[in-house]
């Protein structure tokens, strides 16, 4: 990158954009030298020393050893302090039938400092302020909070949601009057699709369709790499498709209802979206239900237009991957 010239912007702006194309190299190398972030940023080595003292008097970047330079004395090496702002992931979801909370406070690289799971007999409001607030206590250097629901988010509140007690709650505004940090809100399986995008499952469109044992099944929509929410946020509420389908655990643990009912929400995705994958999930599904459901999509829709199929082995993982992703986001925005 080079140094960026001050004409027409203001010098503030110039530093300002400076600082964070030398923290981001400095992320990305883990630990360098200021001739390594001069040599990487285009900036000079005194415009550098100057932000590298900036980062350490914030406590971004923390003096590391040295190293042999050519010549002269050591070069004084600084690594980026990961934990200089952590992260806290809040995710709902159902595990072996029971509504748990899962709780994970983050560093800047994403790295899991501390992991715990509560089991929510009732989904609160107070519950959920409660906990955030007994991970704050001993993670004080928490900044941001991401929070992942099975449900709709607008404008700050629930509108529709499998936990009932949270509807209408203004999650948003109530936890960041109390805590004064910034707060997200993110649909389970909006997250997940999102998670997939960070590994090696990149296609131009995909939707991932999370079947609940419990309650009715969502989607998270991604093509090209961004996130489809639609205009009230309420793109992939499959459940409400008019299919008189009575979702629940009789419908889920019959193999018939289960894969008859799965073939024809993705039937009417594939309508409508044309995507390039489909992944499904659920606790209940295996390879057989998979390979039932191909069969009645491919006898009822063109072969042309069929959609590569596949399972999520970790429907956890991909949601936990995705609210990661969105929370760093907030933390470095």
């Amino acid at each position: 990158m080079k140094q960026a010239k001050h004409s027409g912007v203001s010098t503030l702006l110039v530093k300002d954009i400076n600082t964070k194309s030398v923290l981001h190299i400095l992320k990305e190398a883990h630990t360098a030298t200021v001739r390594e972030l001069s040599a990487a940023s285009g900036l000079s080595a005194v415009t550098v020393k100057s932000i590298i003292s900036m980062l350490r008097a914030e406590g971004r970047a923390i003096p590391d050893g040295t190293v042999p330079s050519q010549g002269g004395r050591p070069s004084q090496c600084y690594r980026f302090n990961e934990q200089h702002a952590l992260g806290l992931l809040l995710f709902a979801r159902e595990l072996h039938g029971i509504d748990t909370l899962c709780l994970r406070v983050i560093d800047l690289y994403g790295t899991v400092l501390d992991s715990t799971d509560c089991r929510m007999p009732s989904m609160e409001y107070e519950a959920v302020e409660s906990l955030i607030a007994q991970k704050i206590g001993p993670f004080s250097r928490i900044r941001a909070v991401g929070i992942g629901l099975p449900g709709i988010e607008y404008e700050g509140s629930m509108v529709s949601l499998d936990y009932e007690a949270l509807v209408g709650t203004p999650i948003i505004e109530r936890l960041h009057s109390r805590f004064r940090i910034p707060i997200l809100v993110e649909n389970d399986v909006n997250a997940a699709v999102l998670g997939r995008s960070e590994g090696e499952h990149q296609g131009n469109c995909e939707v991932y369709i999370y079947f609940p044992r419990k309650y009715p099944p969502g989607a998270g929509i991604r093509v090209n790499g961004t996130l489809i929410k639609g205009g009230r946020h309420f793109a992939g509420e499959i459940g409400w498709l008019p299919l008189d389908i009575q979702w629940g655990p009789e419908t889920a643990d019959s193999f018939e209802a289960c894969t008859t009912t799965a073939a024809k929400v993705v039937m009417c995705i594939t309508a409508v979206l044309d995507p390039d994958s489909v992944v499904l999930y659920g606790e209940h599904f295996t390879e057989a239900h998979l390979e039932q459901i191909r069969i009645i999509c491919r006898s009822r829709l063109p072969e042309q237009v069929l959609p590569e199929f596949s399972l999520s082995k970790d429907f956890t993982a991909d949601f936990e991957q995705g609210l990661k992703y969105l929370t760093l986001n907030l933390l470095e925005g």
